[in-house]
């Protein structure tokens, strides 16, 4: 195996050189955004040589040799580019601790970092403001404490959960003000019906289940109607092992898996695909905050007209994270959401208060792995129920009373 790393002014740029030079079978270990374009490490393995193949089995301690020296090789450029990226005033004093290895801090490490401090930093404000705004709404509305404490523990935004209470039934029962809310929330909340053929793309942060999302739909779909008018296209170049996930589920389904790794080719692909009754579109997974892959993104999607997009939501991330997901990724004209990982989700109030405030139907529903039995078109009553269930576990700590501002952080009185 050989590993080579190449730059060039976009992905579409980098991967015609490398196709170019290594032919389609070029493995990709790491891609990234540099200053003036991308950056991508790809490995390829040497064509064996005619009758090499008959003393594979004696040459295979000098191919781990190869692969070894291939690994460290890349090992070492890495440790060199990091080394580079190092400026004199940032660079911290190296010690020497006898005949050890000296440790020294790139400026990726101490970014890392203060993205880390400030992430947890930005997670407690928001709990705390939360909190205070919980403690205020709990002194403004005392005829309504089983209800606030039955939201607090859903994790229901404090704006809405305001909302709500104004609407709710004076002088009732805990158990009537708490069918009450469910019928109250379940009309807030935003559902739109799946549609049943098109050209679906699914867009999302990694780990999302965007994959295994697609997958679903194509067992579903071939279930009901056959698998002669579905196809499945895959863009994503980056993840390793990506196309291959998605190549081994169109085997099982036995369905065509088509991958596009530049634009042109997702041009290409997706002219020819026009036809079929539905396409699945994966693509690869980006963070909120990474913009300039966001960017990319909106090209490859400008070549596919038509296309419906579906922001994948996971529900087991915090609130203001996935506030965060939905802001950068509404750049796609996104026709709704597909809520993911609800089995791993302690509360739901958070996510269903985000659909509520951003506009964003919920339109699939995912609680597990299995496929395809593990996914469902979106019932708000359903989510709402399944939210509320989850807040039984969940106490709100009992609070002291204060007098209520004028106004409340981040909500006007």
């Amino acid at each position: 195996m050989n590993v080579k790393k190449y730059r060039a002014a976009d992905s579409e740029q980098a991967m015609r050189m490398i196709r170019a030079a290594h032919g389609p079978d070029a493995v990709i270990l790491d891609c990234q955004s540099v200053p003036g374009g991308v950056e991508l490490v790809v490995s390829w393995d040497e064509p064996e040589a005619e009758g090499e193949a008959a003393v594979a089995p004696v040459r295979q301690d000098a191919a781990q040799s190869r692969e070894n020296t291939a690994l460290e090789a890349l090992l070492a450029r890495r440790e060199k580019r990091s080394e580079t990226e190092i400026s004199p005033a940032a660079e911290m004093p190296r010690q020497n601790f006898g005949k050890g290895p000296q440790l020294a801090w790139s400026e990726n490490d101490e970014l890392h970092e203060l993205k880390q401090e400030l992430a947890a930093m930005k997670s407690m404000l928001m709990s705390q403001l939360k909190d205070h705004n919980w403690q205020q709404l709990s002194t403004e509305q005392p005829r309504h404490q089983g209800s606030t404490g039955l939201l607090e523990a859903m994790d229901i935004e404090p704006r809405i959960a305001e909302q709500l209470q104004r609407e709710l039934p004076p002088e009732q029962s805990a158990a009537v003000q708490r069918e009450a809310l469910k019928i109250l929330l379940s009309r807030r909340l935003p559902v739109a019906p799946p549609p049943s053929r098109g050209a679906i793309c699914l867009l999302g942060p990694h780990g999302a289940g965007k994959t295994t999302t697609i997958a679903k739909l194509a067992a579903q779909h071939v279930m009901r109607h056959g698998r002669d008018n579905i196809a499945l296209l895959t863009t994503d170049s980056a993840r390793v092992g990506a196309q291959d996930q998605l190549r081994a589920y169109g085997r099982i389904l036995q369905i065509p898996v088509h991958g596009a790794g530049t634009i042109s080719e997702a041009a290409r692909t997706f002219r020819l695909l026009e036809k079929k009754a539905l396409v699945l579109v994966d693509t690869s997974g980006l963070s909120f905050r990474d913009r300039e892959g966001l960017k990319e993104m909106e090209k490859l999607l400008s070549v596919m007209p038509g296309l419906q997009c579906y922001l994948t939501l996971p529900a087991d991330v915090e609130a203001y994270v996935q506030s965060e997901i939905i802001d950068a990724y509404s750049r796609f004209d996104l026709q709704g959401a597909v809520i993911s990982r609800i089995d791993e989700a302690m509360r739901l109030g958070g996510l269903l208060s985000n659909l509520i405030e951003h506009r964003l139907p919920a339109v699939w529903c995912a609680n597990g792995p299995k496929v395809p039995q593990n996914l469902s078109p979106a019932d708000a009553t359903k989510l709402v129920s399944i939210a509320m269930r989850m807040a039984r576990g969940f106490t709100p700590a009992p609070r002291v009373a204060t007098p209520a501002p004028a106004q409340r952080l981040g909500v006007q009185a």
